[in-house]
């Protein structure tokens, strides 16, 4: 090959790599910046905050931002509600208060590692609480601002969406259609693999080490079904924190991994002295994350507990899989009476996604996706006297065995904390600063695979690197997200 060829071969690939690019929720502006009086104040605020947030590469990509309105941010499960919204002037007052919400509380992770990120706070204020008081009173002034004319409401029922996670112009370089059969064909191999080793029984000859949640510090308790929740004017259960707590300690699974070394045991992210992140094993931790979804006119709670392992071991040099950090996602959706109706997992990276619905759910004969989920059996449950437990195997992490054991455990295992899922956005790193675990890209920085030399025509953005929840495709043709609100419709029917 000559060199100019070798030159434009290069290129090409340069070109398909570099085409497209991961959705960052880049900052917006108010559309009173620069006006006089209280709004104009706000909104030149928020602008001066988020250039601050942007210069200094904080911006938390977990939720993403409403062109026009900086004090509003939205994930899947708000969007899908804009029919409502549209419909009913309290529905869209209690929409708008929701977005709200998530754009303080994503603020206050960015805010608390803007501070180290610069080594001063931002100013004109003074410490977090004022920043925190600050940001709520210009958000509210700004709503009140914005929606006494009928045509912002329409403008904002217009701007609010959220971007799939595929970059179509990869897809198109890649002629997906030709390279999605190839992709097709070997998740279709994956997935008959595992149909073939799945067992509702507990692994007859692993070596294994076991997880529990650890006993409550404090034994007061506090008795809550979903069915007795107030809901909002979207229908969306309102859960007070000790409600929460009680909610995910009843529904906390037993993990079991078949342990073979040091990347077989869960731990806490850290980020070291030289600012790379790391596994500290001797802390085990289950962090959790509560998410909705929607299923026929319901909208149904969902528990997430996700976990973290240091590493998939490589077994080359050109295994494609292995790399550093690992972990999987353990998501419990409740029936409107509190029982669990359905069980799934998927590992951090999006990939490996399975399904376990129980006797409450059946089955679509005709499933309408480009990649059919996985879907297997759950065990028969009774959660007042047993816990679900995920038996995995070494390396991959891959869930081989469900099967319940009574919440009275008899076999030595270890104690496991949990924390909400949150705290990985703003971690302690070094020198008294503060880092989140992921990246404005959404990616945990280290954990990329090379896989994504070769899926790279999906359009997933670095096929499995461990990426922040919200962010996560679950198939690789087509298109699929782990919190779409209306999958469970798409899968499944009640009895």
């Amino acid at each position: 090959m000559s060199k100019n060829s070798c030159l434009i071969s290069l290129s090409i690939i340069l070109i398909l790599f570099l085409a497209g690019c991961a959705h960052i929720p880049v900052p917006t502006r108010s559309v009173h910046s620069g006006e006089s009086g209280p709004p104009g104040r706000c909104a030149d605020f928020f602008a001066s905050l988020d250039s601050r947030i942007k210069e200094s590469e904080v911006i938390d990509p977990g939720v993403f931002r409403v062109e026009g309105y900086p004090y509003l941010r939205v994930n899947r499960f708000l969007a899908s509600f804009r029919p409502e919204a549209a419909a009913d002037e309290v529905a869209f007052s209690a929409w708008v208060d929701r977005m709200q919400d998530l754009d303080q509380k994503a603020r206050a992770y960015e805010t608390a590692n803007l501070v180290v990120a610069d080594g001063s706070a931002f100013k004109p204020l003074d410490g977090g609480a004022g920043l925190k008081s600050r940001i709520a009173d210009c958000g509210d002034l700004l709503k009140a601002a914005d929606f006494k004319r009928k045509n912002r409401q329409k403008d904002l029922l217009h701007k609010v969406s959220v971007p799939d996670e595929y970059i179509q112009l990869r897809r198109i370089l890649g002629i997906s259609p030709i390279s999605g059969w190839f992709v097709y064909r070997g998740v279709r191999q994956w997935q008959e693999e595992v149909q073939e080793k799945f067992s509702l029984k507990p692994p007859a000859d692993w070596k294994t080490r076991r997880y529990i949640p650890a006993p409550k510090t404090n034994t007061s308790s506090v008795r809550h079904s979903p069915a007795s929740t107030e809901r909002d004017d979207l229908g969306i259960p309102e859960y007070s924190p000790e409600e929460l707590e009680e909610l995910f300690r009843m529904h906390a699974p037993v993990w079991e991994i078949q342990a073979q070394g040091e990347h077989d045991r869960i731990g806490t992210p850290v980020w070291t002295g030289g600012d790379v992140l790391d596994l500290n094993t001797d802390v085990p931790v289950t962090y959790t994350r509560l998410s909705f979804t929607r299923f026929g006119k319901e909208v149904l709670t969902q528990l997430n507990y996700i976990i973290w392992f240091p590493a998939r071991p490589r077994t080359g040099l050109l295994d494609l899989y292995g790399g550093l950090l690992d972990g999987v996602n353990f998501r419990v959706t409740l029936d409107k009476d509190g029982q669990p109706l359905l069980y799934e997992t998927m590992h951090n990276c999006g990939c490996y996604y399975k399904a376990y619905p129980t006797r409450r759910l059946q089955v679509r004969r005709e499933i309408e996706y480009d990649e059919p989920p996985l879907i297997l059996k759950a065990p028969d449950l009774d959660p007042a006297s047993q816990r679900l437990t995920l038996a995995m195997e070494s390396r991959t992490h891959f869930v081989q065995h469900l099967y319940p054991v009574s919440r009275k455990p008899r076999a030595p295992a270890t104690g496991y904390a949990l924390l909400d899922y949150g705290r990985l956005r703003s971690l302690p790193a070094s020198t008294g600063k503060r880092k989140s675990m992921f990246a404005e890209n959404s990616l945990v920085p280290g954990s990329e695979r090379l896989e994504r030399f070769v899926l790279w025509p999906t359009g997933v953005l670095s096929p499995g690197a461990m990426r922040q929840w919200g962010r996560h495709a679950v198939a690789f043709v087509g298109e699929r997200h782990f919190d779409d609100p209306f999958y469970m419709d798409q899968m499944f029917i009640p009895k």
